[in-house]
């Protein structure tokens, strides 16, 4: 492989541009959805991180509750999703993530409305979250997340969650 190309204004990390000398790629081992192999081995999905302690996931065998992996000894250890002030921080790290992958990375931006004046997300605070992301090298965002407590667990004592002891 060779480098065609190297963008450089990118923050402190460089972007690539690079070129086979024919063109052609392989996927050698396939793709699995990153939410459905989570399911299979009780994880969480990728590195986004957890809505909630317990999740409640559909698939096509039918709904199940999750819970977070080692909740007992690890709970205080996981940041979850919608406790973030907001996306940028995890859209600075999928960025850089980026430079290193050769396909797209779906990435999401994640706000929780209530953290906000009047609930409500300023426009301002998106829009700088889409920026840094570009500036960062990030290559495209999916879902835009609002939080809406749906599929979600609230845990109050892990004694009383019946999905804890599996």
């Amino acid at each position: 492989m060779r480098i065609k190309s190297i963008k450089r204004n990118v923050a402190i990390e460089h972007t690539w541009d690079i070129t086979t000398d024919t063109e052609q790629y392989v996927l050698g081992n396939g793709c699995i959805s990153h939410n459905t192999s989570s399911q299979i081995s009780n994880a969480t999905n990728g590195i986004e991180p957890p809505r909630s302690y317990v999740s409640i996931k559909q698939s096509k065998d039918g709904v199940m509750s999750q819970v977070v992996p080692e909740f007992r000894h690890l709970k205080n250890k996981y940041e979850l999703l919608w406790d973030q002030p907001g996306p940028s921080g995890y859209l600075k790290v999928m960025a850089v993530l980026q430079k290193y992958i050769d396909q797209g990375i779906s990435v999401n931006t994640s706000y929780n409305p209530t953290q906000y004046e009047d609930e409500k997300i300023p426009m301002s605070k998106m829009l700088e979250d889409i920026i840094t992301f570009y500036k960062y090298g990030g290559k495209q965002l999916y879902y835009f997340q609002t939080y809406d407590g749906a599929g979600e667990v609230e845990v109050t004592d892990d004694a009383d969650c019946d999905s804890c002891t599996i």
